[in-house]
């Protein structure tokens, strides 16, 4: 059985890679795969020494496959018994290793993952600090400069906004905690620091504009230092968010 789940593991990450946008480009794809995905659940869940015998590499890449696969459509909220479970599966693994920086990886881009729905509604509704004309809109974060207007203070403390904000808390904890353990390390790789600063600029997006300006500096120095790493290249929308705010750390 941990054979056969090998292969079908390796097959899901070339179909993730193959068909970024599987739900809109292979429907039948994506229900084949939201098909493993459910059973592969059942089956771990019905057989605990899965596990072990599939080893901590692999157990890991699954949770990542899984992930990915759940939030093709992050704006929708996912495929949320799918996204939970590997939530959890984090969680235990950072109870399990507190210093695993993979597990706390993870556990960070869950949650960051899980806030983009309400996001995405503050967005649609005309209440995100990022509504100016001046803001590029990305499928997964929309992004205000330091220092830009546009906040409706009145709804800071709006439900969808308090929501946001108690989503995206445990996401910067957890990067928090791992990029201080890689960078104890000297080994923060580029997605983990491009992902905190996804974090970063997703809460200073929600933040009172007395407040939020730390939280674009801290992603602004997260983006240089991944920019500053050999052979990685982050997307184009958080490099122009990088080149035209960099003053604000410098």
């Amino acid at each position: 059985m941990a054979q056969e789940l090998r292969t079908q593991i390796a097959a899901l990450e070339g179909d993730l890679r193959d068909n970024p946008n599987m739900p809109g480009s292979n429907p039948q794809k994506w229900l084949s795969c939201l098909q493993f995905a459910r059973t592969t659940i059942l089956t771990v869940e019905r057989t605990p020494q899965l596990q072990n015998q599939l080893g901590s590499d692999l157990w890991t890449r699954l949770i990542q496959a899984l992930q990915k696969l759940a939030y093709q459509d992050p704006d929708t909220g996912g495929e949320t018994d799918i996204a939970l479970w590997c939530e959890r599966q984090w969680a235990t693994e950072v109870q399990k290793q507190p210093n695993s920086i993979i597990a706390l990886q993870g556990l960070g881009h869950a949650w960051l993952l899980k806030s983009q729905k309400t996001l995405a509604r503050i967005y649609r509704e005309g209440s995100s600090p990022s509504s100016s004309s001046s803001t590029t809109s990305t499928p997964l974060h929309r992004i205000r400069s330091p220092g830009q207007g546009g906040v409706d203070v009145s709804r800071i403390d709006s439900q969808d906004y308090v929501e946001a904000r108690d989503t995206l808390r445990p996401s910067l904890e957890s990067f928090d905690r791992a990029l201080a353990i890689a960078n104890a390390r000297g080994d923060a790789s580029g997605e983990l620091l491009t992902l905190g600063a996804e974090a970063f600029i997703s809460f200073g997006n929600v933040s009172h504009p007395q407040r939020n300006e730390a939280y674009y500096q801290k992603a602004l120095r997260l983006l240089r230092a991944a920019s500053e790493i050999d052979g990685y290249q982050i997307e184009a929308h958080l490099q122009n968010f990088l080149d035209e705010n960099l003053r604000y750390i410098e």
